[in-house]
């Protein structure tokens, strides 16, 4: 966790360059080095705006895999390693609360093997304001239970409680006070702001793609422990047992059914299909009902599919810059893992209702562009799964370990897949074999399903 001392922070401010005015919003404050951010000044902050006037700004992704009938299915979906060290989990919050609770009680204060159907992935909550302000956050999930976070919270629930089966309902985050520092007063002429920790390239760089916007500079401040975290957005993630109004049904030969339940029409959905090197994706709006949908024969490109996916994030009203910082996030997952999916805009009331955001006082403007992203097995691809797991048995032992590989492809969905064939195949020999490489299958780790 990176946290900062106040004799690291007086270092890191007198070694930052002079005042940077220029280009700096409206009523801004100029960066200045010699601030001290853990300094209390409750006549300046009570003259701080308390109006609407600033926006808050949102994107993220549901992911859920079904089968080729269009049914959910569980998978594990705890991916922490594409994180950087400094993003907290549940246990990282617990422990620094109780040492939180431990300084304040000795007057030392300055005055994640979860199944589920649903991945949250990385929302992140943007702030635009020309003013420095003081606003309080919190968000819930009452559905589902919040995982990782940045940066650390006031306060969250359910109770960590090592050991124990972790609850997928009535989950909450509480930031309480964040600071809002405008783009120019929180940093160098440089550009860069010391207090926001590096993230390395080998632990999940795709992070810091989201930092690509103008945004607002939030600063926590924990005068406990005599330290503050920066970051400019607000990061969160979870898991869920639940269902979002959109099902996909694989006919085979390239041909959909999706079916929209839900009382808000979809904007837009991109069928995707990554195979090889190769992409093929065709755009459907406005979906309503059921919807028949067709993978086009011949294929596209990256950068179209990127290029198309951008405006459409546009359209919902986010910023060009939050288009590019999410197409560009996930671009490795959804454009470069193999596979169908449909990626589909879902209604803010919908998001609303999964997610409740509460932020005081209350912006003029909440856009939240939440995509679903729904995995879907084809037939063909059913086959050729059930087909791999009868090779299991073979004699030859090069054969069996290239058929594991091929098979642990799939990655965290290797498990849905395996169950899928246990469920649907009549051979009791090849559900034999799904099951013993359920055992050893694990987000494609060599682990047991229990032991995680």
């Amino acid at each position: 966790m990176r946290a900062w001392s106040y004799s690291s922070l007086l270092v890191l401010l007198v070694a930052s360059t002079a005042l940077f005015a220029a280009d700096a919003p409206k009523d801004a404050q100029p960066y200045n080095p010699n601030a001290n951010p853990m300094a209390a000044n409750p006549e300046r902050d009570a003259k701080l705006p308390q109006d609407d006037n600033y926006v808050v700004h949102e994107w993220g992704t549901f992911t859920s895999f079904a089968g080729s009938d269009g049914v959910s299915l569980d998978f594990r979906p705890l991916v922490d390693v594409d994180l950087p060290v400094f993003v907290c989990d549940r246990q990282k919050q617990a422990f620094i609360s109780e040492r939180r609770e431990v300084a304040y009680r000795t007057g030392v204060s300055l005055k994640g093997g979860i199944i589920s159907r649903q991945r949250m992935e990385t929302p992140v909550t943007y702030f635009y304001t020309d003013q420095e302000r003081i606003v309080d956050v919190q968000v819930a999930f009452p559905r589902g239970l919040l995982t990782e976070f940045y940066p650390p919270v006031r306060q969250f629930g359910p109770a960590f409680k090592k050991d124990q089966p972790e609850p997928l309902t009535n989950s909450f985050l509480c930031w309480g006070k964040l600071r809002l520092i405008p783009e120019a007063q929180a940093t160098s002429p440089g550009g860069i702001d010391p207090f926001i920790p590096n993230v390395k390239k080998s632990e999940g760089e795709h992070y810091a793609y989201a930092r690509e916007t103008d945004s607002a500079h939030i600063q926590m401040t924990d005068p406990a422990m005599s330290s503050i975290y920066r970051e400019k957005f607000l990061f969160y993630r979870g898991v869920g047992n639940f269902e979002l109004p959109v099902s996909l049904k694989a006919r085979g030969d390239g041909r959909f059914t999706a079916v929209n339940s839900g009382k808000t029409p979809l904007r837009y959905a991109f069928l995707v299909n990554i195979s090889g090197d190769q992409v093929r994706f065709a755009r459907y709006d406005d979906i309503v009902a059921m919807t028949a949908m067709t993978l086009p024969s011949q294929p596209s490109t990256l950068d179209a599919l990127a290029s198309d996916m951008t405006k459409a994030l546009v359209s919902e009203g986010l910023y060009e810059k939050e288009a590019r910082a999410m197409v560009r996030t996930w671009q490795s997952s959804w454009f470069g893992e193999q596979g169908t999916r449909l990626l589909y805009s879902l209604p803010q009331v919908e998001t609303d209702a999964l997610l409740p955001l509460q932020i005081q006082p209350a912006p003029k403007q909440v856009v939240r562009v939440m995509i679903g992203r729904l995995e879907t097995l084809t037939p063909e691809q059913e086959k050729k799964i059930e087909s791999l797991v009868g090779k299991l048995g073979a004699t030859d032992p090069v054969v069996r370990e290239q058929t594991t590989a091929e098979i642990k492809k799939l990655g965290r969905f290797a498990e849905p897949a395996l169950n899928r064939v246990v469920a649907t195949s009549v051979d009791p020999e090849t559900q034999a074999k799904a099951r013993g490489l359920l055992k050893t299958i694990l987000i494609g780790k060599e682990t047991a399903p229990d032991e995680k």
